[in-house]
C-alpha cells in the first residue's frame, strides 16, 4: 500500500489519467500546429516559454504516473523523459515542414520543452513509490 494519498487516488481512478492524457496531448496539438493568426495576439502569448514548460512538464508527469501505475515493473523514468522531449522535438518539426501553417519551429521551445520534463521527472521521483 502506497502512503501517497495523490497516488493511491489515481491508482484507483486509472482512467482519469488516460483521459487526461488525450486531452493534453489534443490541447497541445492545437496549440502548436494551428495557424498562428487562430490566436489573437495578447499578453498570454508573452508567457510563450513558460507555457512549453507547463505544457510538456505536464504531460510527462501525467506519462509517467499513467505508466507507472498500470504497470507492474518499474518506470524507466528516462524513457518517459525521452518521449516528452520527442513530443516536443516532433511539433517543432511540424512546424517548420508545414509552412501553411504560419508557425514557426523554435530552439528555444525545445530547450523550455526539456526543462519542462526534467521537472516532471524530479516530481515522478518523489511521487511514484520504490517497487
Amino acid at each position: 500500500m502506497n502512503s501517497n494519498p495523490f497516488y493511491s487516488f489515481l491508482s484507483d481512478r486509472s482512467y482519469l489519467l488516460t483521459s487526461a492524457i488525450a486531452i493534453l496531448t489534443i490541447v497541445t496539438l492545437l496549440l502548436t500546429l494551428l495557424p498562428a493568426e487562430t490566436f489573437s495576439q495578447n499578453e498570454i502569448w508573452s508567457y510563450d516559454k513558460v507555457g512549453h514548460l507547463l505544457i510538456f512538464g505536464t504531460w510527462t508527469l501525467l506519462l509517467g504516473l499513467n505508466h507507472s501505475i498500470s504497470r507492474a515493473g518499474n518506470t524507466n523514468l528516462w524513457i518517459i523523459f525521452l518521449l516528452g522531449i520527442s513530443f516536443g522535438i516532433i511539433i517543432e518539426i511540424l512546424q517548420y515542414s508545414l509552412p501553411s501553417l504560419n508557425r514557426h519551429a523554435d530552439v528555444y521551445d525545445v530547450v523550455f520543452d526539456t526543462i519542462g520534463c526534467l521537472l516532471a521527472l524530479g516530481v515522478l521521483k518523489i511521487i511514484i513509490p520504490k517497487k
